[in-house]
């Protein structure tokens, strides 16, 4: 009690010189690589492990880099004019956190908590893990603490904590490793916890990775006591990222350990996944932007949310407010939004207020932006909610993650055909506008929505056939505002 107190004591005398205290807040997104991966298997992605705000955070973002605050808040709507009868509206709503400040980067103090249990022996999943630390191992700098903690019928130091130097030895240490055993995945966790204790720095980043493939067999198993562990540790400021690499990982867990912890959540299927976590995202990684970010979406009178990306239920009609993760330099974050408004007189019109508010991880205070969501009414007949490419692209994905979800209940309920045809559509509708916004990573979700189909079809008891088109883009924003291509199905 007495070394909390003193910790707590500590934090208050460190805010004063507003030194940062980062805390690895990359993206929680293994919604989108762990459906790949199931689908690339020939299974059914179930419902639940379908979050779609996860889902649609794995994309890539285009928001404006802020200029003088640590986050922006970029609105967008999917067609600036509403017709005076009333009708769907969609908003996009971003947040971009600023790029990596080089004299602003917090050294490490890092447990690296590494599965050695027998199943990290099938498919190539411990060759897949040195691998990533070899990959992560150049965004270390010489001064940062590093431990290595390996786990499988028990837990053991496998190098205790020093300076990164040149990292010849963290290389030589990972790479001793081999598959042994059972997942004590809860001693691997505290022991990881304790060496980052024993050398807790507030100038520091105190920090715990966990890179596992399974689901905790051995020791402690119970999800909500290994939890609850792990949040005595993060109530003192030491934070946790999960890794998955396999595909019996307990999902829950994993993803519960890294929101409680103020980390990244990543499930790694590839080769090409495991560049993108540890290369593409190491700026989020190791500097710390913003805490405790949330968005309050706040509807004018006669506006009304139909949907809220990043809510399960029905969004209230008062107005809803999206919890989000902590941000990490470089990251950012995408709310979509599906409005309704009823009658209105032509003119300009509010729909909402939404409001960013965050604490600023360097001068630890609390920061807040508010915007008004503006459009034009006005008398048309014609009218399409999503004219704009990049509002259009987004609230595809969300409806490519909401079908899986569908796909799924559908599957359950023996309407197998419903289900084949839901991913055909899903598949063309990707296709259709992967040319619109030019991008190449649609066109890998249609050809996915197209295996997917072939597993479906097994079901059904016939191979349909299955159209082949040659798709191109361009390279813009997100692509133009050219007329919507139509797509022959066959």
């Amino acid at each position: 009690m007495k070394k909390i107190q003193k910790r707590w004591m500590e934090m208050a005398l460190i805010s004063l010189v507003s030194l940062l205290l980062g805390a690895c807040a990359g993206a929680v997104d293994t919604s989108k690589s762990y459906s790949r991966a199931v689908i690339n298997r020939g299974a059914i992605v179930s419902a639940d492990t379908i979050r779609t705000n996860e889902y649609l955070n794995y994309y890539e973002q285009r928001f404006p880099e802020p200029i003088d605050q640590p986050l922006g808040l970029d609105l967008r709507l999917g067609n600036p004019v509403l017709p005076a009868r009333g009708d769907v509206a969609w908003l996009q709503i971003g947040i971009q956190a600023r790029s990596a400040q080089e004299n602003l980067v917090t050294p490490l103090n890092l447990a690296l908590v590494l599965d050695a249990s027998g199943s990290m022996a099938g498919d190539a999943k411990m060759v897949n893990l040195k691998r990533s630390l070899e990959v992560f191992l150049p965004s270390l700098a010489p001064d940062d603490i590093v431990s290595i903690v390996a786990f499988s019928d028990d837990a053991w130091v496998v190098r205790s904590p020093a300076p990164v130097g040149d990292g010849t030895w963290i290389r030589q240490a990972v790479n001793s490793l081999y598959p042994m055993q059972s997942t004590n995945l809860n001693a691997g966790l505290m022991l990881g916890f304790k060496l980052v204790d024993d050398h807790f720095d507030l100038r520091r980043n105190n920090r715990v990775i966990l890179l596992t493939d399974g689901i905790a067999n051995r020791g402690e198993i119970n999800p909500e006591r290994i939890a609850a562990a792990a949040l005595d540790y993060n109530k003192q400021g030491i934070y946790l990222s999960t890794i998955g690499l396999g595909y019996d990982l307990d999902d829950d867990l994993l993803s519960t350990l890294a929101r409680q912890g103020h980390g990244a959540y990543h499930f790694v299927d590839s080769p090409e996944e495991m560049d993108k976590i540890f290369r593409e995202e190491v700026e989020g990684l190791v500097e710390r932007v913003a805490n405790d970010v949330s968005v309050i979406i706040d509807p004018a009178p006669g506006v009304y949310l139909n949907k809220v990306s990043g809510l399960d239920d029905l969004p209230p009609s008062g107005g809803a407010e999206v919890i989000t993760i902590d941000m990490g330099a470089g990251d950012s974050q995408v709310i979509m939004v599906e409005l309704h408004s009823g009658p209105e007189l032509v003119g300009e019109k509010t729909l909402a207020e939404i409001t960013l508010r965050y604490e600023d991880a360097f001068a630890q205070r609390q920061r807040e932006i508010t915007l008004p969501v503006v459009a034009m009414i006005r008398q048309i007949d014609q009218y399409h909610p999503l004219v704009d490419i990049e509002v259009r692209r987004n609230a595809t994905i969300l409806a490519s993650a909401e079908a899986l979800r569908n796909i799924d209940k559908l599957f359950n309920q023996g309407h197998y055909q419903e289900a084949w045809e839901l991913a055909y559509q899903m598949e063309w509708s990707l296709r259709s506008m992967a040319v619109q916004a030019g991008d190449p990573q649609m066109i890998e979700d249609a050809d996915l929505f197209q295996r997917y189909q072939l597993t479906l079809a097994e079901t059904l008891g016939y191979a349909p056939e299955l159209p082949e088109e040659s798709w191109g883009g361009v390279e813009q924003r997100w692509g133009t505002m050219d007329d919507f291509p139509t797509v022959e199905v066959r």
